[in-house]
């Protein structure tokens, strides 16, 4: 979208709006993309990951490890514990 109808204010004649250069603003907009993606992958491979492991952590007294499943979901992003119960471990028996 063109600019060029807004009248100049005062001081911006020239053509410059007396900000930041267009180079310094696109440099900062990348870092700042780039940053985010990254603080994006580490929570995805690291802290929902530590979900999952504390659903083992924190299962109830007399489950073992083995019967504790962590499920992913999407929404929000992350782990749904689940653990067998007294039953399903008579009925596998």
């Amino acid at each position: 979208m063109s600019w060029d109808w807004v009248p100049a204010r005062p001081g911006e004649e020239d053509g410059s709006d007396g900000g930041p250069s267009p180079a310094l603003r696109r440099t900062v907009t990348v870092l700042v993309v780039l940053l985010t993606g990254v603080l994006v992958a580490y929570y995805l491979t690291v802290a929902v990951r530590q979900q999952a492991d504390a659903c083992v952590a924190d299962r109830p007294a007399g489950v073992e490890a083995r019967d504790v499943h962590a499920t992913w979901r999407w929404l929000p992003p992350g782990y749904d514990c689940e653990h067998a119960t007294a039953d399903e471990d008579v009925a596998r028996a």
